[in-house]
């Protein structure tokens, strides 16, 4: 019997500061990308939903600047 993997620790804590996204800023956003160039999830950022709609909206902006991939 396999044991499960152990969900990875979210990139942003409670106590963090919030992120502001700038959508020129691709160093920051690609802290959110996989490598494939997927956003990953809230579970997995640890944003709340108005910071993760932030987020796709600033990924998608860089996206059609191709300052970051669409897929790799």
């Amino acid at each position: 019997m396999q044991r499960k993997p152990r969900p990875e620790k979210p990139i942003m804590s409670k106590g963090d500061a919030p992120i502001v996204f700038d959508y020129k800023d691709s160093a920051t956003l690609s802290r959110f990308v996989t490598e494939r160039g997927r956003i990953l999830p809230r579970a997995r950022t640890g944003l709340d939903a108005k910071g993760q709609r932030a987020l796709k909206i600033a990924v998608k902006r860089a996206r059609l600047l191709a300052l970051l991939p669409f897929a790799a």
